[in-house]
């Protein structure tokens, strides 16, 4: 049996960094759900991934011009049966080029055959209009000017919120692959330690694009994830202990699961 997932994000949403653990975590005995069951055709290419994780240095976001189709061999552990996951390693400019309607044809392809969308964000910009800024925009007097069917108005990816851009490659995931399931992922969830559960986050972070998940799709998750288990930056002490009990990559809904396979199991199953 073979399942396809796209997995989608804009660039550095986490991604890449999220298959590297994931590619790590599967061999590691009992540590996951959906366990190793083989090599992959890609694995020279997985294990590069997973040899930066392992070393605690940042995984670097794909930027190759065609995507890397991945296949897991795996096993249900909860129901001893075998399957292969297919997913690609795509760099997030290629998501990035929906807002232009220039998209990867091989891609599209892969899209309109997917079971299941997994889609990270990451450090996603809040815009609230200051009581200030409604007041200048009420007492403009200025009419606005009447548009020409002439007019062109162009949009790049760099002139929008974060947002906007999350919510246009969605919206475009979901016309083109239908109503499957959804699993939507914020990366360095580590980070993030003033939300109780990752609704409150959505709730009071991205109500947009939550409003947009909750009425266009039937079937759907959301989760943090802290696939790294911290910031570098601050530091690595623990993480040694931390992946000896595999602890040290987890995913949150309303509490830590240490399992990251859990929204890859929700989307096949």
């Amino acid at each position: 049996m073979s399942k396809k997932v796209i997995i989608a994000g804009l660039p550095n949403a986490g991604k890449t960094t999220f298959i590297a653990a994931l590619n790590g975590m599967i061999r590691k005995p009992n540590a996951t759900t959906l366990a190793s069951n083989g090599v992959s055709k890609e694995q020279t290419y997985l294990n590069g991934c997973t040899r930066s994780w392992m070393s605690y240095t940042k995984v670097d976001h794909s930027t190759s011009e065609a995507p890397h189709f991945i296949d897991f061999p795996l096993k249900d552990t909860s129901s001893d049966t075998t399957l292969t996951l297919e997913l690609p390693d795509v760099k997030g400019e290629l998501f990035e080029y929906i807002i232009n309607n220039d998209f990867d044809e091989e891609l599209e392809k892969y899209c309109k055959g997917a079971d299941g969308i997994l889609f990270f964000i990451n450090e996603v910009d809040s815009i609230v209009l200051k009581p200030e800024a409604k007041k200048a925009l009420g007492e403009s007097k200025e009419q606005p000017k009447e548009a020409s069917k002439d007019d062109e108005i162009a949009v790049s990816a760099g002139q929008m919120t974060d947002m906007g851009r999350n919510l246009l490659v969605l919206k475009y995931l979901r016309q083109t692959i239908g109503d499957v399931r959804l699993v939507v992922a914020v990366s360095s969830w580590d980070e993030e330690t003033q939300y109780n559960t990752i609704d409150d986050y959505f709730i009071k972070k991205v109500p947009g694009l939550y409003n947009y998940i909750r009425s266009h799709f039937s079937e759907y998750k959301l989760y943090g994830v802290s696939a790294q288990g911290i910031n570098y930056a601050k530091g690595t002490d623990g993480l040694e202990e931390k992946m000896g009990s595999n602890e040290r990559v987890y995913v949150f809904d309303t509490e830590k699961h240490y399992d990251i396979t859990l929204p890859i199991a929700y989307l096949i199953r």
